[in-house]
């Protein structure tokens, strides 16, 4: 990786945001090493100012003469209509010196990857890294740096720093109470989607009369020491959405900071409370909490009695806009100028260990008013463009020399050009792939090809039953149920009508559940008598946690080399690459399938999930024809979407903590409820929030299996074993080509027909 950057950082990188120019001018001169931005497309943070492309390249030239990097935030889920622009957005860019990118998606991820193969990807904390496995995926594929969660102990981010791979590690500002990448909060109730940039924050309204999902900001500038010696490559300030001054004032706190302890380690270390009054008067919610870094959850990171901001001291912000973001500031060199009557002018410095002569024109003989040495000095200061000024600390020049003011300015902006130059020299041999698409879409048949194509292919005859109209045979391969449920009274339900069901119809549960395994031995015995011996029989798959951690590492081992010896096991479903990479590592011998929350909402994410996994499932923000664009796949055909994954625990901050692990309910100001699922059972346990309602597809079975849909999956949270029977049958009537009747629960077909902001 070539980069523009002479001097060699002792400690971590200091990481600074910007949403405009003036933040990013803010956060440069006042220490930062490198700063993370957005273009007007394709960034977290839809709602900042961000940056035109006229300043990104303008903010590359200034940073790289200051030895900092800037990294473009294109850390947004992104569709097949809208992936060929990240092409036209890098291009200038890359050839101007980008130092990396921030990514989410693993279709933008492998698509920047194959187009710009110079380009360094940093693996976005969307991306929900939660584990060396995690790291260790990424470091295969190429990434050079990952954003390990911010629900991460120090423990468990020193795991992923020993694999080598760069940390990017969040040490300032706001916190979701979700992990991130893994809410669908904002997307549900408001339709707009975070996983989009568009969050607006739900998480911050009173639900049980209490802001319990709105964490306090982040602040750790009295934990940099132990930081600081965990070898953390990079920290990271939260706050591209916030002002300038915000951005200059805590960079320039944590690089005092950072400095400090970096000079001399063994002296008593401790901030001043002043300090400490600054950054909470720069931008603050509520109070200030040290993150999870030494906790896996507390009351006291919440907010509960006021989301609300506390009131920005004016009078400092205007300080720090004045000293750190009103201009540039040139490089200072040091340098030598010759100004000898009858010889070429001169000017000589070195700079990042290269020496440099540069000759101008011939010096005169001055008739009235000779050049002196201060004049001379006064003028080399300026800066034509705010990157460099020159020092001049020693003047060779004649009593009578003389030379035109315009002449000495050119041969001061001629060094200027020159340093320009070769900060982009270190860019020009960059290599660009022109001929990888976005979208891999694979084309469809038309009805009359189908109709040309003999029914002996039995992939393509039940594509053709669903194009022509005709439902499909139950008997048939091609249309298959995944019966996910949460308990065991919903498994043993499930169980008991898998006669009634089609011969594609599969169960899904929770690991935990299967560690009672004698239970399921006896069941599916009696399950595969009812079966013929011509017949497929329903197997088992293992829904795995949403998040791998390494407090539930031993246990997952345990259960899945149980799981293993069962003939009846058919796969696991992964949530994240970290469990994949987990589950590889033990050399499992069925099949992994992606689950919902492993985002794929483009045709490119899905090719690449299937190069490790044996299928996916679309995003549940994916519209009808996104769907289709993106199939084949499983679907998300009935069930509450999960909205939250979360570290903190709900019943805790309200006090209710009884260790019991199951639903409890949570109510907002609509009096809407949603159901919270405590996974108690977990050493690092974490809670699920639900949404209100099921999503429920059932009107638009023809359309889905007109996709190329075969694999339906019915999600069971709360509903009782009755509730769980009516739901299959219902979905599978709809589903074997019958009307679809009016169901008795309230639903909601999500983004489906008009898909997401």
């Amino acid at each position: 990786m070539e980069k523009w950057l002479s001097k060699i950082k002792k400690g971590p990188e200091l990481l600074a945001p910007a949403g405009d120019f003036q933040a990013f001018l803010g956060a440069v001169n006042a220490g930062a090493d490198a700063v993370y931005l957005a273009a007007e497309a394709y960034g977290a943070r839809a709602y900042a100012k961000n940056f035109t492309k006229e300043e990104i390249l303008s903010a590359l030239h200034y940073a790289h003469a200051h030895d900092a990097a800037i990294y473009l935030t294109v850390n947004t889920l992104t569709k097949d209509s809208e992936g060929d622009g990240i092409k036209e957005m890098l291009t200038p860019f890359y050839y101007a010196g980008l130092d990396g990118v921030i990514v989410q998606d693993l279709g933008v991820m492998s698509y920047i990857r194959d187009v710009f193969p110079n380009l360094p990807i940093h693996v976005s904390t969307q991306a929900t890294v939660t584990s060396r496995e995690g790291a260790r995926f990424f470091q295969e594929f190429g990434a050079t740096r990952v954003v390990p969660a911010r629900e991460l102990t120090l423990p468990e981010i020193k795991e992923i720093i020993s694999l080598g791979i760069e940390t990017e590690c969040f040490i300032h500002g706001s916190m979701c109470y979700s992990y991130s990448g893994q809410c669908l909060f904002s997307s549900y109730l408001g339709g707009r989607s975070g996983n989009r940039g568009r969050c607006a924050g739900p998480c911050r309204q009173p639900y049980n009369d209490a802001y319990v999902l709105s964490l306090k900001d982040m602040c750790t500038v009295e934990l940099l020491p132990k930081l600081i010696d965990a070898g953390i490559t990079s920290f990271k300030i939260e706050g591209r959405m916030k002002s300038p001054a915000y951005a200059a004032g805590v960079t320039a706190i944590y690089r005092k900071y950072i400095d400090r302890y970096l000079a001399d380690p063994d002296a008593e270390y401790r901030v001043d409370p002043k300090d400490l009054t600054n950054l909470k008067n720069l931008y603050l919610r509520t109070d200030l909490q040290r993150g999870y870094y030494e906790k896996t959850k507390d009351k006291s990171m919440v907010s509960i009695t006021s989301p609300s901001y506390n009131k920005t001291d004016e009078d400092l912000s205007a300080s720090l806009i004045d000293t750190y973001c009103r201009k540039k500031v040139p490089v200072s060199i040091p340098a030598k100028i010759s100004f000898v009557t009858g010889q070429n002018s001169g000017l000589e410095f070195s700079y990042r260990g290269r020496d440099y002569s540069l000759s101008g024109d011939e010096v005169l003989t001055a008739k009235n008013a000779p050049l002196n040495a201060e004049d001379l000095k006064s003028r080399f200061a300026k800066s034509s463009e705010g990157l460099f000024s020159f020092q001049i600390t020693e003047a060779e020049v004649s009593k009578d020399a003389f030379l035109p003011m315009g002449a000495v300015n050119a041969l001061r902006r001629q060094a200027e050009e020159m340093l320009s130059e070769h900060i982009d020299d270190a860019y020009k041999m960059r290599k660009i792939n022109d001929s990888v698409s976005f979208s891999v879409k694979k084309n469809r048949l038309t009805d009359s090809e189908i109709n040309g194509l003999e029914d002996t292919d039995s992939e393509v005859a039940g594509h053709k039953d669903a194009v022509s109209g005709f439902a499909p045979d139950p008997a048939e391969e091609c249309l298959s149920l995944r019966i996910f449920v949460t308990d065991a009274l919903q498994a043993k339900e499930v169980l008991k009508s898998a006669s009634e069901l089609s011969r594609g119809t599969d169960l899904v549960v929770p690991y935990g559940i299967f560690e009672e395994v004698s239970d399921f031995f006896g069941a599916f015995g009696k399950v595969s008598k009812s079966f013929d011996t011509n017949t497929a029989k329903p197997g088992l798959y293992l829904e795995l946690p949403y998040v791998l951690r390494s407090g539930n590492r031993d246990r997952l081992r345990e259960t899945i080399l149980k799981a293993e010896e069962c003939s009846f096991v058919k796969g696991y479903y992964v949530n994240q690459m970290d469990q994949y990479v987990f589950l590889r590592d033990i050399g499992v011998s069925r099949k992994i399938i992606g689950n919902l929350n492993l985002y794929v909402m483009n045709s490119r994410a899905g090719e690449f999930v299937l190069q490790y996994l044996d299928g996916f499932t679309p995003a549940v923000e994916c519209s009808a024809r996104e769907v289709e664009e993106i199939s084949p796949g499983e679907i998300f055909f009935y069930g509450r979407v999960p909205l939250m994954q979360t570290a903190n625990c709900v019943k805790r901050t309200l006090d209710k903590c009884d260790k019991n692990e199951g639903f409890f309910d949570l109510k907002d100001r609509m009096k809407a409820h949603f159901p919270i699922y405590s996974h108690c059972s977990e050493k690092v346990c974490y809670n699920t929030i639900y949404n209100s309602v099921p999503l429920s597809l059932h009107k638009h079975a023809k359309t889905l299996l007109n996709d190329g849909i075969r694999i339906y999956q019915l999600h069971f949270t709360d509903e009782t074993p009755k509730e769980v029977h009516s739901v299959i049958l219902s979905c599978r009537d709809v589903l074997l080509g019958n009307e679809a009747k009016k169901v008795s629960y309230e639903f909601t077909n999500g983004h489906f027909v008009k898909g997401v902001l």
